[in-house]
């Protein structure tokens, strides 16, 4: 499931200098390259530009959603199987939430 949150932040299927001609941008390039036109500008941020920013904003902010509903749900499971196997778990307190 984090793969799933991690795919639509960032496009894992980029290997080689063509492959951003054959698959779509995602979120980080999306704010990366608001963030480019911005900077450049010799004036304030046009209101298109804040319409562009709330939208990307509030689709980054659903994904961290979904990340943080899967450490809360599934990390508890996994830590399970991880003592049942004399492992350590992992501690969710350093996980970036």
């Amino acid at each position: 499931r984090l793969s799933e949150v991690e795919g639509e932040v960032y496009q894992v299927q980029n290997r080689s200098n063509q492959d951003p001609l054959n698959y779509p941008i995602k979120l980080n390039n999306k704010i990366a390259a608001l963030q480019s036109l911005v900077e450049g500008a010799e004036t304030r941020p046009t209101e298109q530009s804040y319409a562009v920013f709330e939208n990307l904003s509030g689709q980054l902010e659903g994904e961290l959603e979904q990340m943080n509903l899967v450490i809360q749900q599934d990390l508890a499971r996994l830590n399970e199987l991880l003592r049942e196997l004399g492992l350590e778990p992992i501690d969710s307190e350093r996980l970036i939430t």
